[in-house]
């Protein structure tokens, strides 16, 4: 292969990294508003999947406050089209 048709692939490769598909994250907790996020591309969704637990780990470690007893915080993720695929469930259970 000549050096202009490696740097006309290499051009397609970096071209095709932008077309990944984009997830949308949502974390609820109680009546709070939720921040929607703009979305963030991933290759899979495996990908995704981890990215979803990693963040909801670090979002939970750094709460200032308890999560009171009965309530739910939630991760919910979307596909582009804004259609739910999974979310991942946090639920405070009081045991008297």
């Amino acid at each position: 292969m000549d050096r202009q048709s490696e740097i006309r692939s290499h051009k397609m490769w970096r071209k095709g990294l932008g077309n990944m598909p984009k997830y949308f994250f949502v974390a609820r907790h109680g009546d709070e508003t939720p921040h929607n996020s703009d979305g963030i591309e991933f290759p899979d969704i495996g990908a995704v999947q981890l990215e979803a637990i990693k963040s909801t780990g670090e979002i939970l470690r750094d709460l200032d406050y308890p999560i009171e007893a009965g309530s739910e915080w939630r991760m919910e993720v979307a596909d582009e089209a804004r259609k739910p695929l999974f979310s991942l469930r946090v639920i405070t259970e009081l045991y008297e």
